[in-house]
Order: structure tokens, then C-alpha cells, then sequence
């Protein structure tokens, strides 16, 4: 059964693209197949490939815009088990032509239908917003992965705004579950990762044990378009990723039912 999973936060800089893109690799590593939807505008996902959009044969924009197939836009074999659905700027365009739109928040959801069953995970980077295109992402996936940057005091708010609006979505009917919290850029020494901490709880949302640990190396993983996790696989933080993947293959898929599955 393939598992769509949402990686979103409100607050930018909590580490989303980071977080697809290593859990792929990590999850590939482990013998799983896995697909990574950049649905960012900014498009890190790709970049953090190695890649940029013009060296896609389509992307994510224009299979919204109706000019390809999502099957015919993959790039394939970006890590070993990772395929690449790759991001596009225009997407920021594309959100704009959604409000006019009907069923506006499912365009993902039935672009995606015909290539999510070829694979074990499918991860769909979000923008760090709660715009149409993350809404889009959630009603496409059936969990959601929450990474909190344990540097940044905003990233409790950001997490909280982001649960509250997919409570909202869970009232409307949309079923969509909180794969859980990850604790991202993580030094336990820092004050500000010791208050973060202690008031995780209070979101009353699973808190993953698994935690991404703060690492230069990932700057220049970034710089150099190759995941930390095969550019480093020694290092703490690409164990830490193989810690996330087996645990999250260890959870039980949310009971829920995605639209891209229904589809």
C-alpha cells in the first residue's frame, strides 16, 4: 500500500525540502521505493537533486496546467529508489489561476492518481504557507509529517497554525491524519531547543523519536545538489534519517483514505 505523506509547516525554515529529500534517499537506502513531489514554488526539493526545471521534460506546473502527464514528467533514478516529480517557479502563477477553478483543491490529488500506486511512499514538499497548493497537498495525501526547526521559537506557532488548520480540514470531511512532530536542526545543549521541547506536548500531535540533528553539512549538501544523506551516509545525521525512515515504517499508515487513493 503506498503511503502519500505531506512534509509541511507554515513557518519557512523549518526544514521541509531538507527533510523530503533525505527521508527519499533513507527510505530508497532501506529497499523502499519512494517519489518526491516538489510542490514549492521555490523549488529546493530539485535543487537539492542536483537539478533545475529546464532540465526536467515537464514538471509539476505544467502537469497542473494540463499540458503533460504526471507518468511522462518523472525523473527517475535521482538517488537509488527516488524518482523526482520536479518543482517549477510558475507554480506561484499556477496557485493565482486555482481560486477560479472548481474542485479547485483536488487538482493534486487527481494529477498524481495514475503514478502513486507504482511506489512504497510518495512525499509532496509543501510551501510554507497554508496557500492552495499546500491545501492541495493535503488533500492528496493521507498524513502529514511536521518538521519543527528546534532553532527557531516560530516554529511552535508555525506547527500550531498548521494542526489547527488540518483539524479544520478533519471537520470538513478530508481525511487526513498527523504522521507525527520531527524534532529538525536539533542541539540539545541549546536553551532554545529545551523550551521548544518542553512545549511540544501541548500540540497534542505524535512526537516522532527520531530527531534530525543541526549539522553544517547540510549547506553544503545543498550548495552541491547531492543529499547529505548519500553525500555523508557515515555521518550522524544521514543515521539519523535511516532512524526516521525505519520509524515511520514501523507506524501503522494513518486509517484514513486519500483522495489520490479514492481517485
Amino acid at each position: 500500500m503506498t503511503r502519500v505523506i505531506a512534509v509541511a509547516n507554515q513557518k519557512g525554515g523549518a526544514g521541509k525540502s531538507t527533510v523530503t529529500v533525505n527521508l527519499a534517499v533513507a527510505l530508497g537506502q532501506a529497499g523502499r521505493s519512494a517519489l518526491v513531489v516538489d510542490v514549492d514554488p521555490q523549488f529546493d526539493s530539485t535543487a537539492m537533486f542536483g537539478l533545475s526545471p529546464d532540465e526536467a521534460t515537464a514538471t509539476i506546473a505544467d502537469v497542473f496546467l494540463g499540458e503533460a502527464e504526471a507518468g511522462d514528467a518523472l525523473v527517475t533514478g535521482v538517488a537509488p529508489g527516488v524518482d523526482l516529480l520536479a518543482g517549477d517557479g510558475r507554480m506561484a502563477d499556477v496557485e493565482l489561476t486555482l481560486v477560479t477553478q472548481v474542485r479547485r483543491e483536488e487538482f493534486l490529488a487527481e494529477a498524481l492518481r495514475d503514478v502513486v500506486g507504482r511506489y512504497d511512499h510518495v512525499l509532496l514538499d509543501c510551501p510554507p504557507n497554508l496557500g492552495l497548493l499546500t491545501v492541495n497537498a493535503f488533500l492528496a495525501a493521507e498524513e502529514v509529517l511536521v518538521p519543527i526547526s528546534m532553532v527557531d521559537r516560530n516554529a511552535y506557532k508555525g506547527a500550531s497554525t498548521l494542526l489547527s488548520t488540518l483539524e479544520t480540514l478533519r471537520r470538513r470531511r478530508v481525511s487526513v491524519a498527523t504522521l507525527g512532530l520531527l524534532r529538525n536542526n536539533a542541539d540539545p545543549r541549546r536553551n532554545t531547543y529545551q523550551t521548544l521541547n518542553e512545549a511540544l506536548p501541548a500540540l497534542d500531535a505524535p512526537l516522532l523519536r527520531a530527531e534530525i540533528p543541526m549539522r553544517a553539512g547540510f549547506h553544503d549538501a545543498t550548495t552541491e545538489g547531492i543529499p547529505l544523506v548519500v553525500r555523508k551516509p557515515d555521518g550522524r545525521a544521514a543515521e539519523a534519517f535511516r532512524e526516521l525512515a525505519a520509524e515511520i515504517e514501523s507506524l501503522a499508515p494513518a486509517s484514513t483514505t486519500s483522495l489520490a487513493e479514492a481517485a
